[in-house]
């Protein structure tokens, strides 16, 4: 079956029947002479018509501006229903879903990896892995958003979609300031992973790291196509770039394979060449190498990947050197593939991948909230501290809670931070969170959600609950150690005994 359309609206809108049979959907451009060039392929779940109807849960929304006063080409083996029900328009009114306040949510489709974090004239860019036409893993484009305060996001349009070198999967960003790669000072540099492999129309390519670039902030963003770096291992990638100012050269780290990343120099950002290599036991993929500021004035190097486990060390603009002591950011596995932005000056911003399901929702994955990195010393031993951004800091308004028969209640109708510190005596406590039982054993050290127990430190005295619709985050010790989980109900209240805490304070956002 196939479709033609003439373009003259922004947008594409086709039809998703959200756990239907995945159907090859090729889109080709129409030339002067009415040939077909192919430009695009998905993986599209298609169902059948229902009582003289195709029945769909929404319209997947794809930009097609660049195709203005032209005409594609839709082909693929699905029934006449499906074609009949894509159309070419400027707008849509998404009905509202829904969603979390200020932890960034896709408006429809699955999301996971946040990409190319990178700070620019006031904005803040979030690229992030996207398939708009499922809530499931597939189709691995770059989505876009957009924020002023790291908390309040606005999506905008995709910038990267699959090709016939595969998949666009994961990567980063720099400013130009080197005006490399004969491209403007101001423009925006993207490095990603083109997954051969991945899809059929790259089906006989091996993963390379590829190089993009954007001269309009980031809105869109063009393909250098002969800048590449070849596959060292069948599928390196996420490639994380910055600028060494000791060493005078972009460093990227790279994940080659299992438990092995490598990094890589290069003083045009067109040839890098590999400088070490690094097996860290059971870490992979998303590596992350940064300097972060230690509160005694001094910095630390550290190796960061996907699961949160990273390591200290020192870095010479070659090699890394550490002891390969694991150490772990979250106590469970909701939070994965941070990243840290580039572009901000005096500080460092990481971004979660949090892997929530939301069940039953049009959209399947959240961003964490934004948190500050930092190191302080305990007995001469590095800590990593990872503080909510100053933006939400200045951003609470202290809130007055109800004490009602010795036990402290709340009803949470908007982003709610609980801080409370434990007595001294406290032996045990509990919060009950919308039905979520949170217990902390302060003797042993045990954290317990729901009855999935955590190993943390013991007699921990300082906690902080952070509740967005139902994402959950869990601060112990003003930072050295985070949590999220997700919460059966949305807009729950929490409540916890009275007697149980020094302090309790209530703000929200």
């Amino acid at each position: 079956m196939e479709k033609k359309v003439r373009i003259e609206g922004d947008y594409l809108y086709l039809p998703i029947q959200i756990g239907e049979e995945e159907k090859l959907i090729q889109i080709n451009c129409l030339d002067t002479k009415n040939h077909a060039i192919k430009e695009l392929e998905f993986m599209i779940p298609v169902g059948e018509i229902k009582q003289g109807v195709y029945p769909y849960d929404y319209f997947a929304r794809f930009p097609v501006k660049q195709f203005t006063d032209k005409t594609i080409q839709l082909k693929g083996d699905v029934p006449e229903a499906f074609m009949d029900e894509v159309y070419n328009a400027s707008f849509i009114d998404y009905e509202p879903l829904e969603r979390p306040s200020i932890h960034f949510t896709p408006e429809r489709g699955w999301m996971n990896d946040p990409n190319g974090l990178v700070y620019k004239d006031g904005s803040y860019h979030l690229y992030f892995q996207y398939n708009p036409f499922n809530t499931s893993w597939n189709n691995m484009s770059w989505g876009h958003a957009t924020s002023r305060d790291l908390l309040h996001w606005r999506q905008e349009d995709s910038v990267l979609f699959p090709d016939e070198d595969g998949m666009i999967f994961s990567g980063s960003a720099i400013k130009n300031e080197r005006k490399l790669l004969d491209i403007s000072k101001e423009a925006l540099i993207f490095f990603y992973t083109a997954a051969g492999g991945s899809n059929e129309w790259g089906k006989n390519k091996l993963f390379t790291q590829k190089i993009a670039y954007s001269k309009n902030n980031g809105e869109t963003l063009i393909k250098l196509e002969k800048l590449k770096i070849d596959s060292i291992t069948k599928e390196n990638r996420d490639p994380k770039v910055f600028w060494h100012e000791e060493s005078k050269a972009y460093i990227m780290s790279l994940w080659l394979e299992k438990n092995e990343f490598a990094i890589l120099r290069s003083t045009d950002l067109e040839h890098f060449v590999i400088t070490d290599r690094l097996i860290f036991d059971d870490a992979w993929e998303c590596p992350d190498l940064i300097r972060i500021p230690c509160e005694d004035g001094s910095s630390q190097w550290v190796f960061w990947t996907a699961d949160g486990f990273y390591y200290f060390g020192s870095f010479d603009g070659y090699q890394f050197k550490t002891d390969k002591v694991r150490h772990k950011a979250y106590i469970n596995g909701l939070p994965y593939a941070a990243q840290t932005y580039a572009g901000i000056k005096d500080r460092v911003v990481s971004i979660s991948w949090i892997r929530a399901n939301y069940e039953g929702q049009l959209y399947t994955g959240a961003m964490g909230l934004p948190r500050e990195l930092s190191i302080v010393k305990k007995k001469g031993q590095p800590y990593l501290l990872q503080r909510p951004v100053k933006e939400f800091q200045k951003g609470k308004i202290r809130r007055e809670c109800n004490i009602e028969m010795g036990v402290y209640q709340i009803d949470i109708d908007a982003v709610i931070e609980i801080k409370t510190i434990l007595c001294d005596n406290a032996k045990k406590v509990c919060w009950n969170i919308g039905g979520t039982i949170v217990s902390y054993d302060c003797c042993a050290g045990r954290f317990e959600v729901d009855n999935e127990s955590y190993e943390v430190e013991k007699n921990c005295k300082n906690f902080s609950f952070i509740i967005d619709d139902t994402i959950l985050e869990v601060t112990l010790n003003h930072g050295i150690m985070i949590g999220v989980f997700e919460l059966a109900q949305t807009n729950p209240y929490i409540k916890a005994k009275a007697d149980d805490f020094q302090v309790w304070e209530v703000y929200a956002i």
